[in-house]
């Protein structure tokens, strides 16, 4: 598990609503919908976009009746599909070609788009640490869980993985020198390059909106502090001087902010900064243990781990005001990563001595289990769309 004093600390997406003449708005949440499939992956498809649907949120799948219907066919390599209305009336016609889970995540989001307004993100991946080769090792899988692959092969430690707003590359830390340096690697080829090997501690780098920059945490000239670089590499700036320590960055949706932890207060807190330097602002208070903090690009809310007794919960604050308040709290829960539609987020959850990463919908605080039998799963990034 990934604490503040660990080596290794641990989506700029508008809502683009389609325009109001394409979108048949779903009234609140869970209508009805059944998904009918036929052809010689009918089958599976359906249940896959079934499962996408009611994961948004949105919907609830339904084995016959339904607001609204899915029919088409489906095999191997195509989908081809019509939403219809419970009075018959034609709404779209999604399709989609390739690798069928690919191609039905697709359908899922043509369909949510169209129902909502709303882009959905069955089409995003979750990169994420596993100790399951016996070594923390960096994997990326579908967001639901599906086609895990490996991306790294270090057989030392790697953590604090980001995904890039762009969803291209992935900043992360290995020990592979044998000591802490942060990587880049791009996503889906798997090159990687080195961008910061200085003296002592380099971690903890986040994507700035653009991609262009990296927040990290060094070393460097003493204390852990705060500093941003290019994405590729180049001379740090330095942003905080304090006589704590610094780590878990993540920019704000608009790049103009950075939150953070620090524990120059005594224990480890939720801080934001200006990401062209300055004095930081603290953010939380209660409890006494704060930290991990994910900026959510689409709802302007932080989400971050709160310790309470011996356990982490999720919380949430806006951070232009009001105070945090816990939105899970069932096992020791760490790592939150917002979704690309600012209610969802991925976490990593300890119970019974193993974790596993889990989805939670903040609106509902329903949380479904990602991983099972796969290690101990830490330390989840999000995905843009």
């Amino acid at each position: 598990m990934k604490r503040f004093f660990l080596l290794v600390p641990t989506l700029l997406l508008a809502t683009s609503l389609v325009s109001t003449a394409q979108v048949d708005v779903v009234k609140g949440d869970g209508a009805s919908i059944r998904v009918d499939l036929n052809g010689a992956a009918g089958s599976q498809a359906s249940k896959i976009i079934e499962n996408d649907l009611e994961n948004s949120g949105y919907f609830k799948a339904v084995s016959s009746g339904g607001e609204y219907v899915v029919q088409g066919n489906a095999s191997s390599s195509a989908i081809q599909a019509k939403l219809l209305s419970s009075d018959g009336n034609s709404l779209l016609s999604p399709s989609a070609t390739g690798d069928l889970r690919r191609a039905a995540h697709k359908v899922a989001n043509e369909i949510i788009a169209k129902l909502t307004g709303k882009k959905g993100f069955a089409e995003s991946r979750v990169a994420f640490i596993s100790d399951k080769s016996g070594h923390k090792e960096l994997y990326v899988m579908d967001y639901d869980g599906f086609n895990i692959l490996k991306f790294t092969k270090d057989g030392s430690i790697v953590g604090s993985p980001n995904f890039s707003r762009q969803g291209n590359r992935i900043a992360f830390t290995s020990y592979r020198s044998g000591y802490p340096d942060v990587y880049t690697l791009s996503y889906p080829s798997g090159g990687r390059s080195r961008i910061a090997g200085f003296p002592g501690l380099n971690s903890g780098a986040a994507f700035s909106p653009d991609g262009s920059k990296v927040a990290l945490t060094l070393s460097k000239d003493g204390n852990p502090e705060l500093y941003v670089m290019s994405a590729d590499g180049g001379t740090p700036r330095r942003l905080t001087h304090t006589r704590g320590g610094e780590s878990s960055p993540s920019w704000s949706p608009d790049g103009s902010q950075i939150a953070y932890t620090s524990d120059e207060g005594g224990r480890p807190q939720i801080y934001t900064i200006s990401s062209s330097g300055g004095t930081g602002q603290r953010l939380t208070s209660s409890p006494a243990y704060n930290t991990e903090p994910d900026w959510s690009s689409e709802s302007g809310l932080i989400a971050y781990s709160s310790l309470s007794g011996s356990q982490f919960s999720i919380s949430v604050i806006d951070p232009k005001g009001g105070g945090g308040h816990v939105v899970y709290d069932d096992g020791s829960c760490e790592d939150p990563s917002w979704a690309p539609d600012g209610r969802h987020l991925v976490f990593s959850r300890n119970s019974g001595g193993r974790s596993n990463l889990y989805i939670l919908d903040t609106k509902t605080r329903q949380a479904v289990q990602l991983t099972q039998d796969f290690g101990n799963c830490t330390e989840p990034s999000w995905s843009g769309r």
